[in-house]
């Protein structure tokens, strides 16, 4: 084995970075460029401290430019389940967060803030709701098939949260963007597993967006940043290899937008 996990030391702090990092490429510009076996990678600005290759650990330490860099909150859905679907006539209740990697975040308002459900490429406004000190959308019992539901906040820095649902089993017919401002969207619907490659594709007004840095997490990180950062293709297209179980968070920002798509995986 020839490959490293590599840390990120913060105020004393070591916090896990990137696993299994086999290519680590210092730049002029101070940042380090980092990519795993899995062919995940990242550019961190930081410097390393510490090498113990026999131990495969490597702990880097981020820079002043790093540490002032302003984190963007974010909207998401998620379902109230862990079993990865909905069953026909189940009562189908999302929340909705907002925060930075998965972690909410304190003084969530509601103002300004819209949903929708879609299916079938037909809209329809759905109400959200305050219950207990969180916020829910319940589309009920009557929901089948494929949804796709996104929420919208407005103000100076737009934002977007969207996610897939599956309503009863055995539903493998493609999914249509949205046309949201900024989006992610599946190459393909099909069940998301552990240990297999997932692919998605950002458009912006329905065009791909070539070059976008894409963030990616996952329920229960330890992370205290997001622990995979991927780059489009000429096509807007990235993949990652789902190493962790739970359900993933994808993020992207583009022309003063965020907007996040909750992948449910199967278990």
């Amino acid at each position: 084995m020839c490959e490293s996990n590599v840390y990120l030391n913060r105020a004393g702090r070591e916090e896990l970075l990137m696993e299994r990092v086999d290519r680590i490429i210092p730049a002029e510009d101070g940042s380090i460029f980092l990519e795993s076996v899995f062919g995940e990678r990242r550019v961190v600005k930081a410097r390393i401290v510490e090498m113990e290759l026999v131990r495969h650990r490597i702990v880097l330490e981020e820079t002043p430019e790093a540490m002032v860099a302003e984190r963007i909150q974010e909207i998401w859905l998620e379902p109230a389940t862990d079993h990865g679907h909905f069953h026909e006539g189940e009562e189908v209740i999302l929340r909705v967060f907002k925060g930075y990697n998965m972690k909410p975040g304190d003084g969530f308002s509601r103002d300004g803030l819209e949903a929708f459900a879609v299916a079938e490429g037909v809209k329809r406004a759905v109400p959200v709701q305050e219950r207990q000190g969180s916020l829910e959308i319940n589309l009920g019992q009557e929901a089948d098939g494929l949804l796709q539901v996104y929420v919208r906040q407005q103000g100076e820095h737009e934002l977007y949260g969207k996610v897939v649902l599956e309503i009863g089993h055995h539903h493998h017919h493609g999914l249509q963007p949205l046309g949201l401002p900024l989006e992610i969207v599946p190459a393909g619907y099909s069940h998301a597993r552990l240990g297999e490659n997932y692919e998605f594709q950002v458009l912006a007004a329905g065009e791909p967006v070539a070059g976008l840095e894409v963030k990616a997490t996952y329920a229960g990180t330890h992370h205290r940043d997001y622990p995979h950062r991927l780059r489009t293709d000429d096509n807007g297209r990235a993949r990652i290899f789902l190493t962790a179980r739970g359900n993933y968070l994808f993020s992207v920002t583009h022309k003063n937008i965020t907007s996040t798509f909750t992948l449910v995986k199967s278990y």
